[in-house]
């Protein structure tokens, strides 16, 4: 059964249910149970996940604005992103990768894949061939390469520790080099031997195990035998355009340890994603309300991170937008703040166009973590340049950008002191300041 199918036709006992009570919940949990083992999900994250879902389900009280229909569609929805695992969010900028995985698994094809990913934010790429013992590897991946149109390095005859050496110095100018690496009909000491040296000498930044959906729960498995041989840093799964098996794979992989970072949806290079647990689970679903859904609960969230800044007169990227996001929903600013004896926030801020939001928000998220919980980050030259290629934006956007974060972090600091004023704009949002459990 496609898993997708399965969802939705369980997520049909509740959303068609004349009352959702807890025998509707339970016949939801049967056959949520039904479809994922028949998905080759793994039996015993089956009953821990529709055990979380049924407990959550009737006991946790709705949170405001949601029915409970809703309330319990949302708790299935968050379980099942659980269980997939969370957004992954890569490096963008100068660094190197190493791809590894067994014969049949997708990872040449998968590597001109990343290529055109990452030269896509920007960044030059250069591939090395390091899989010297499959015929005719090398000539595959130059091919390859030549579609993507990113540098390559090969040599025939050279040993797999010799290739990465020569490649290292031959593409030093790339921002981005991604090592091939030999393949196994099954993972072998032989094999564990040669990455482990390959590690050694390549150190790269990131790790990347290939495996292909159809592969279910071995996925898992193997995804354990290469953590502990190389430390992988993500996996890339691929053939889920047309595998009904793809959740018994992430949730494999997720289960074992290690993240998902990519998935293959067909054969052309632009067929590659990022992985996004809530975004592939909402698409499994398919239920109509379910981005109206996350959105309600979204919206509290955004308010409350508001709330929490300005009573704390703290200030990072991630609650600067959900300030502005929270302020835009209040209407007409200028005279709201004016009123409350506020005339520092700049001007521009007041009447920003949807467009010049949705500039900033790109800026935002092409930011590390690490640049958005810490803002002073994002003052170097070399940091805005970085994250303005990423973003696919002029330099100028990100200027803008920091320079007014910076004076609305100032105007924060300045209410720091007055919580009775924090107080009064808390009750001025949309539905009041209501508290997430």
């Amino acid at each position: 059964m496609d898993l997708g199918f399965g969802i939705r036709k369980a997520l049909a006992k509740i959303t068609g249910a004349t009352i959702v009570d807890e025998a509707a919940v339970k016949e939801l949990v049967k056959e949520l149970q039904r479809s994922l083992l028949q998905s080759d999900v793994n039996v015993k994250l089956v009953f821990e996940l529709t055990k979380k879902i049924e407990q959550r389900a009737l006991n946790d009280k709705p949170q405001k604005l949601l029915s409970l229909r809703e309330h319990v569609v949302r708790v299935v929805y968050e379980e099942l992103v659980s269980l997939l695992g969370e957004k992954y969010e890569p490096t963008i900028g100068r660094q190197k990768i190493m791809v590894v995985g067994l014969f049949g698994s997708g990872k040449t094809t998968s590597i001109g894949k990343i290529a055109r990913f990452f030269m896509g934010k920007g960044l030059k790429v250069g591939v090395i061939a390091a899989d010297v013992h499959r015929p005719a590897a090398i000539e595959q991946l130059r091919q390859i390469s030549q579609q993507v149109k990113c540098e390559f390095y090969g040599r025939e005859g050279a040993s797999a520790v010799q290739a990465a050496k020569e490649g290292l110095k031959a593409l030093e100018k790339c921002d981005v080099l991604v090592l091939d690496t030999a393949g196994r009909s099954a993972f072998d000491p032989e094999l564990s031997a040669e990455l482990k040296e390959l590690n050694e000498v390549f150190a790269p930044k990131e790790k990347y195990l290939v495996v292909s959906a159809d592969m279910g729960q071995i996925a898992g498995r193997q995804a354990e035998e290469f953590n502990k041989a190389v430390n992988i840093t993500g996996v890339i799964v691929t053939k889920m355009d047309g595998s009904g098996k793809g959740g018994g794979a992430l949730s494999a992989v997720n289960a074992s340890g290690t993240k998902v970072a990519f998935i293959g949806v067909g054969e052309k290079p632009e067929d590659f994603q990022l992985f996004d647990a809530g975004k592939f689970v909402s698409k499994l679903c398919g239920f109509p309300d379910l981005q109206e859904l996350m959105e309600k609960v979204k919206t509290i969230g955004e308010e409350q991170q508001l709330q929490k800044a300005v009573e704390e007169g703290k200030l990072d990227y991630d609650s600067f937008m959900a300030q502005m996001k929270a302020m835009k929903k209040m209407g007409p600013l200028k005279g709201l703040m004016q009123a409350m004896g506020l005339y520092d926030i700049p001007e521009e801020m007041l009447g920003k166009s949807e467009e010049k939001m949705k500039t900033f928000e790109s800026v935002v998220n092409s930011m590390t973590p690490k640049e958005r919980k810490e803002p002073d980050l994002m003052k170097n030259a070399k940091r805005q340049e970085r994250v303005a290629k990423g973003a696919g934006v002029g330099v100028g956007d990100v200027k803008e950008l920091v320079s007014n974060f910076e004076k609305i972090s100032k105007m924060m600091k300045g209410m720091r002191g007055d919580r009775g004023l924090a107080k009064r704009l808390g009750k001025m949002l949309p539905g009041g300041m209501p508290k997430l459990r």
